[in-house]
């Protein structure tokens, strides 16, 4: 047992001395709560309590402490979920996984709840691949999806450099789905550039498959819902090049990142007198409904 002497007192709002139970960190850090609280979001405490206490360990008279095997800094995270009005912030993603184990240890449904909430708002921009791993873990499939979506955004998803720490928490079976998920999005965001069958009539227009008689060397056939056109050779390029991409990460950033073949494609527009004043804008038209119909698609995609 940790030396009286040496024990801290948490910071508000577990500093109160009219407290009716103490929580002892393994770091030697009493929080001072309430049995009432502790009772209505933990199962495993209401029971806890219900036995007899022993005596006081504690300076407050007649208050019983319950030494747990927490950290200071877990402990403080945890009960701060199961206060009305108090949200932590986690310090690192190992910080929050502790948190929520100790949830999940204490039964408190709630406070794992909220934990998961706030583990995804804090860190799904570049933890996704452990946030999926911990809501499977924990039956989040709603989490799940929004990870394992996130995690287009990796190229190549499933080569041995993509090694996470989560994988350790995880099943074969929970890894494959995102694997398979990964890879389904990408065949179906490539088709979306293959076919061009989604494009409405009203875009027919658009300059990148008009007859031009400045380009004899106009590009490959491709069906249409609204029958047969032509696209300039340079523009086919364009939509197997980022088929290619999406392939390996199919994600909106791709198409607006992979610049090089969307701006041969202007660049050749603009020594045509008559494509150059509309070829920017259609270009620009078209990438937003490209990316609109990719989102679409992967929207439809089920497996996490």
């Amino acid at each position: 047992m940790a030396d009286t002497k040496k024990i801290a007192i948490a910071q508000a709002p577990f500093d109160d001395h009219n407290c009716d139970i103490i929580l002892r960190s393994a770091n030697g850090v009493d929080f001072h709560v309430f049995k009432l609280i502790l009772s209505l979001v933990s199962p495993v405490f209401k029971d806890m309590f219900a036995l007899p206490q022993g005596e006081s360990q504690s300076n407050i008279s007649s208050v019983p402490v319950i030494t747990v095997t927490e950290s200071s800094t877990t402990l403080d995270s945890l009960l701060l979920l199961c206060y009305p009005a108090a949200t932590p912030t986690f310090g690192s993603f190992n910080d929050a996984k502790a948190v929520m184990e100790a949830a999940s240890k204490y039964d408190m449904q709630t406070a794992l709840g909220r934990a998961g909430d706030l583990v995804m708002a804090q860190f799904l921009s570049h933890r996704c691949l452990d946030l999926y791993a911990v809501s499977c873990q924990f039956g989040w499939p709603h989490h799940a999806r929004t990870a394992a979506t996130r995690s287009l955004e990796i190229k190549d998803l499933g080569r041995p450099s993509h090694m996470f720490n989560g994988i350790r928490d995880i099943s074969a079976l929970d890894l494959h789905r995102l694997l398979d998920y990964h890879y389904k999005c990408g065949i179906a965001a490539q088709a979306v550039g293959s076919s061009l069958s989604w494009l409405e009539p009203s875009h027919k227009p658009m300059q990148m498959w008009k007859d031009c008689t400045c380009k004899p060397d106009v590009g490959v056939k491709l069906q249409k819902n609204f029958g047969n056109v032509y696209v300039t050779s340079l523009f086919h390029e364009y939509l197997v090049f980022s088929g290619k991409k999406l392939l390996a990460r199919p994600c909106e950033s791709t198409l607006l990142s992979e610049l090089s073949h969307y701006n041969r494609v202007i660049t050749d527009a603009t020594e045509c007198s008559s494509c150059r004043s509309t070829v920017v804008e259609d270009m620009h038209n078209f990438r937003a409904l490209y990316i609109s119909r990719v989102k679409k698609v992967i929207a439809a995609i089920e497996g996490v």
